[in-house]
This record gives structure tokens, C-alpha cells and sequence, in this order.
């Protein structure tokens, strides 16, 4: 089975991270529990806009934390096809793939996914951490299913109870796995 794997909200930390660049240039302090939607914004500046700017420096990207248990979920799932799909920038590509050597050394199949294009993503299931990316990828394909890899800001008013058949909600790797041991055992 082909599983693509986000790396921002899933692997990555991303939100952590780029709320500690926060905390220090704007003197702002913030929970991840606050990030509460994907288009949320802090002293009228876009988080989005913020983890692309810091997303430019390579010394930035090489600092983002783990998301808890992925590493050892990630040596779970070898039997699979795991690829790596991400929408970060262009310019962020070299440093994103130090991180994962460095991180993520099994993981060497990268597939760049612009914003809206996760339906392209040559994969049967997509973990990622937004519920409109796991609806693009699911409405596609009724054979595809999704992970939504919960956060606070996972759900943003889709109509993805609409793709229950084909989408599981996991709130860590563990759960993941689970899921992903779930769907082998439902296919032919």
C-alpha cells in the first residue's frame, strides 16, 4: 500500500516551532491550543505567512521539533510505500530534506503538492493534519482513504463527515498505525 505522509502537523512541528519565533520577535506568547483554525492569525499577521517566512532560512527548518512518536511509527510502517508530501515553498526544499535525512532517513520518495493539488498525490491513504486536504485527496479517488492527524486547528468547516467510510481521526501515531493496520485488513 502507498502512504503519503504530510510533514508539517504531522511530522514536523511545525506550530511549536514557529510559536517560539513568535514568543521572540514579536514578544507575543501563545499555546498551540490557540492555533484554532488553519487561517489563524495573531496581531493582525497570518500564521501561514509567518512559517513561510521562517521557512526561508535553513537554520530555521533544521530546528523544528518532531511531532511525538513519529519516528518510531514511521520504522513501523516500512512494509508500506511511504512517501513524503509537502506544500512548503520551493525555497525551503533543500533544508526540508536535510531535516528529514537527518530525522526521517527511510523516507526518500518527495512529492512537492502546491496548495489545492493533494488529489494529484500518487498515493492510496493521506495522513495530514487538515481536514481539507484529507477531503481533496478522499472525494478523488472513493477507494482513497485519509488520516486526519488532529491538532486544534484540524477542523476548519468542511464537509468531511460527509467521507466517514473513508476517513479516520487520530490524535497521535500510535492511533495512526492502528488505523493504517485498519484499512490493510478492510482491502481485498
Amino acid at each position: 500500500m502507498k502512504i503519503a505522509v504530510d510533514i508539517d502537523g504531522v511530522l514536523a512541528d511545525q506550530v511549536s516551532a514557529v510559536l517560539d519565533a513568535i514568543e521572540k520577535e514579536y514578544g507575543l506568547k501563545y499555546c498551540k491550543s490557540d492555533v484554532d483554525r488553519a487561517h489563524w492569525s495573531f496581531a493582525g499577521r497570518e500564521i501561514w505567512s509567518e512559517i513561510a517566512r521562517l521557512l526561508a532560512d535553513p537554520e530555521y527548518v533544521m530546528r523544528v521539533p518532531l511531532i511525538e512518536g513519529s519516528q518510531k511509527a514511521i520504522k513501523q510502517l516500512c512494509m508500506h510505500d511511504v512517501i513524503v508530501v509537502t506544500a512548503r515553498r520551493p525555497n525551503a526544499e533543500e533544508a526540508t530534506r536535510r531535516w528529514l535525512c537527518r530525522h526521517f532517513p527511510s523516507l526518500t520518495q518527495y512529492y512537492h503538492a502546491r496548495t489545492g493539488t493533494k488529489h494529484n498525490i500518487p498515493s492510496d491513504v493521506l495522513i495530514d493534519d487538515l481536514d481539507m486536504n484529507i477531503v481533496e485527496f478522499v472525494r478523488s479517488n472513493p477507494d482513497r482513504r485519509g488520516i486526519l492527524f488532529l491538532h486544534p486547528w484540524s477542523l476548519n468547516g468542511t464537509d468531511i463527515e460527509d467521507y466517514s467510510d473513508q476517513v479516520y481521526y487520530c490524535p497521535e501515531w500510535q492511533s495512526v498505525v492502528r488505523s493504517i493496520d485498519n484499512i490493510m485488513g478492510d482491502r481485498p
